[in-house]
């Protein structure tokens, strides 16, 4: 085992073996984290109902969200780098209950936004800081499968968010499904107090620097790589529905998600198996797959089994990328892990934001089939910036 220390002096164990337990731990806090997230988009109509408000406004609660994530990233990170990291996760997740709770019994619209951007900032400084967290308790030679098991939560998250929210949502309504998310963040946060392995923030002489770290090889091309991979997932994945509609299997839309969330899980269980030595062979192919599933949907998008087997790439590909970037930056960022790291939220959040946005714009001057091919050139963008500025870094 190793011994270190935090900032109050206080000796802090890693194992020499893989800390499942902390890493379940640190999966179900990002599942707490995503969910808060997207909840609101299996509830919207009851939502918009309960607070009065159109569906296109009541929406809003995701955009909120994700405006909170992009401002808190980087500054919570600054602010926080040398501190503890499991205070900052029992920070973080006093934050989400706190929250959600607060959405449950506001009645107020613009209140109910500046609860969901402040969930968002606590959304931000939980990722920021995940990825690091992870790594710091693994031991040499499994942190990207420390990273691949926390990140666990966020597959999940992602194949069981948008029904299981709709499901509470229809047993218990929507103020009794934030209720519940509440309930959860407070039971994660005493089982996460009781059980929870520390780790130290930055130590010695390592400061927080946006311009150090950016400059550093292989940064500054793994940020434009997570931009352009989420950015076209992003346009496919908030149009689905309209992008089912020519092949005629828009009404199967809730099981093709649960077939996309499947393919994820393999992913991810792929991803994991295989990180620590095959990391830069599985991130271009990640990349490739997903290409060919967007040329798929874009030759045969009236087509209903190619456009199934284009979802099963698409899901492959996803589930293992945010453990494949994560790992990726912490190998090329070295002491400047969580400066890089608030980056990639950063970058994240904003991909997530500009890919809807993007498609959106498209569909105004276009047919559907122009989202394949804005996804197509976005890959070969990230593929280029990736087998020349960060695959070479990667071994």
């Amino acid at each position: 085992m190793s011994v270190l220390s935090n900032e109050q002096g206080h000796t802090v164990v890693v194992e020499q073996r893989m800390p499942v337990h902390a890493m379940l731990l640190l999966a179900m806090a990002a599942f707490v984290t995503l969910l808060t997230e997207i909840m609101p988009a299996g509830l919207l109509s009851s939502i918009s109902s309960g607070l009065r408000v159109p569906q296109a406004v009541g929406g809003q609660f995701i955009t909120a969200f994700a405006l909170g994530a992009l401002s808190a990233a980087l500054p919570s990170t600054a602010f926080t780098h040398r501190v503890a990291r499991k205070k900052l996760l029992l920070t973080g997740l006093t934050g989400f209950a706190l929250v959600n709770f607060g959405n449950a019994f506001v009645s107020s619209f613009p209140l109910s936004l500046c609860i969901r951007f402040t969930a968002g900032c606590c959304g931000g400084l939980i990722w920021a800081m995940f990825a690091g967290y992870a790594t710091r308790l693994a031991p040499d030679g499994q942190k990207g499968r420390a990273i691949a098991l926390a990140g666990s939560g966020v597959t999940l998250a992602l194949v069981l968010g948008a029904p299981l929210s709709a499901f509470l949502g229809h047993i218990i309504g929507w103020r009794g499904a934030f209720t519940a998310l509440g309930g959860l963040s407070f039971i994660l946060i005493v089982w996460s107090a009781l059980v929870l392995p520390d780790a130290p923030g930055s130590q010695g002489e390592v400061s927080f620097s946006i311009v150090r770290t950016v400059r550093l090889p292989g940064v500054l091309a793994n940020l434009a790589v997570i931009f352009s991979f989420v950015a076209a997932h992003s346009l496919l994945y908030v149009y689905v529905e309209p992008l089912l509609g020519p092949s005629g299997l828009g009404g199967w839309i809730d099981a093709l998600l649960l077939l996309f969330g499947a393919a994820s899980v393999v992913g991810l269980f792929v991803t994991g198996v295989l990180i620590d030595r095959h990391m830069a062979s599985l991130t271009s192919a990640s990349i490739v797959l997903f290409a060919c599933a967007s040329l798929i949907l874009g030759l045969a998008l009236a087509h209903p089994l190619p456009v199934c087997l284009a979802i099963v790439l698409w899901g492959l590909t996803t589930g293992g990328f945010a453990a494949l970037s994560q790992n990726a930056m912490a190998h090329v960022s070295g002491t400047s892990l969580d400066a890089a790291q608030a980056m990639a939220t950063t970058a994240w959040n904003l991909a997530v934001s500009l890919g809807g946005l993007l498609g959106g714009i498209a569909l105004t001057h276009a047919t559907i089939g122009i989202l394949p091919l804005m996804a197509i050139t976005l890959l070969l963008v990230g593929l280029v910036t990736f087998v020349i500025g960060l695959r070479p870094l990667l071994g």
